[in-house]
């Protein structure tokens, strides 16, 4: 990985995620499946008002937090946006430094301001925020909680745990990893910019990215890292490739918009965390038994040392990539609501931080093999 410029001429910095906010049909049934399938804890709750009729669940897991929030009406911009989307991310919140000057310069940058510095407090002190508009639909909250010692924001109270969780699994999942977006044809370089200009945050050099997968991946890919390297965005488009479509052009379809395609969730114990998952009901996608004969022989030419075995990865639907330094590991989820849109990833890292990108021809040439016994048989 080589690290971009800094960019310069603002004090604010992105510092870590804050949390995820999903804009969903029904909040309550969403967060339970979180707690139930993915081993979160009910977090805290807060209530609709008259000015603002929403209500909102939010669950935790270690660093990981998740809002969902649902209408209790017809109007407004929630309904508006369900009716458009289906159930979908809506926002990605970073915590900050000096949020004033961030805004200040995303002005400058003429970046959409949804919402201007806003001040909330009650007896845990005082929270500070601002909303702006990224690609699609989708917003970005940034957050200083520096004077702020409650549970969210004002208004929140405290969730009791699910009984559930006394009986399934630990998952083990620690942070968000990545957060992957899909954006319009032809405006990759045009949203790498957005971050560079409005959040000081820089362009992500990974290994991914010195290989020719645009054939088999269909897609266009570049990234986004802040300074500390604690927040990673990857962000798509659609490119002509084997597939006689691209993956970024079936997401936006059943979106109807630019959005959020999945979160990466941590672990430092891949095969543990998804023999938990499965055992609480998660749907992980499953590959190709080809696929991991070819990694076999792929590894026996590669001095990369993985501590896991093949066959267990194998038997809990693991992709692996590596190069000569390290290697990664992930897994995924199936969409999690009707539309084929959001999905989970699950993924460990051993010194590598690229996103997968050569299991895209890995698993076509694993296919291809099926192709092949099945023609000579």
């Amino acid at each position: 990985m080589t690290k971009g410029d800094t960019i310069k001429g603002s004090t604010g910095k992105v510092l870590n995620f804050d949390h995820l906010t999903f804009w969903v049909a029904n909040a309550k049934t969403s967060s339970s499946y979180f707690v139930t399938r993915f081993g979160f804890k009910p977090f805290a709750f807060r209530g609709s008002t008259e000015e603002r009729p929403v209500v909102s669940y939010a669950v935790q897991l270690n660093k990981i937090t998740i809002i969902f929030e649902s209408p209790l009406s017809n109007d407004g911009e929630i309904s508006k946006d369900l009716t458009a989307h289906g159930d979908f991310v809506k926002d990605v919140a970073f915590e900050v430094s000096d949020l004033e000057a961030i805004v200040q310069k995303a002005k400058k940058e003429g970046a959409v301001i949804v919402k201007d510095i806003t001040e909330e407090n009650d007896k845990d002190g005082i929270i500070k925020y601002a909303i702006l508009k990224t690609y699609g639909d989708n917003t970005h909250t940034l957050i200083d909680r520096s004077k702020y010692t409650g549970l969210l924001f004002p208004g929140y109270e405290a969730l009791e745990d699910d009984p559930l969780n006394k009986l399934l699994p630990e998952t083990n999942l620690y942070y968000v990893d990545h957060v992957e977006g899909n954006m319009a044809d032809g405006t990759l370089e045009d949203s790498v910019s957005w971050y560079e200009k409005n959040l000081n945050m820089h362009r992500f050099w990974c290994m991914d990215y010195s290989h020719d997968l645009v054939p088999y991946s269909s897609i266009n890919s570049a990234s986004v890292i802040n300074q500390t390297e604690t927040v990673l965005l990857s962000l798509n488009e659609a490119a002509k490739g084997i597939r006689p479509t691209s993956k970024v052009t079936e997401f936006i379809k059943a979106s109807g918009a630019p959005g959020v395609e999945h979160v990466a969730l941590y672990t430092d114990d891949i095969v543990s965390t998804i023999k938990s998952l499965k055992t609480r009901g998660a749907d992980i996608l499953s590959w190709p038994p080809t696929y991991y004969d070819l990694i076999k022989e792929k590894l026996k030419n590669s001095s990369v040392n993985v501590a896991e075995s093949i066959d267990e990865l194998k038997e809990q639907n693991i992709l692996i990539d590596f190069d000569e330094r390290g290697y990664m590991l992930q897994a995924f989820t199936k969409h999690l609501q009707v539309r084929p849109t959001l999905f989970i990833e699950i993924i460990q890292r051993r010194n590598h931080r690229g996103f997968g990108a050569m299991n895209y021809k890995w698993v076509f040439e694993a296919i291809e093999r099926i192709d092949k016994e099945a023609t000579e048989n």
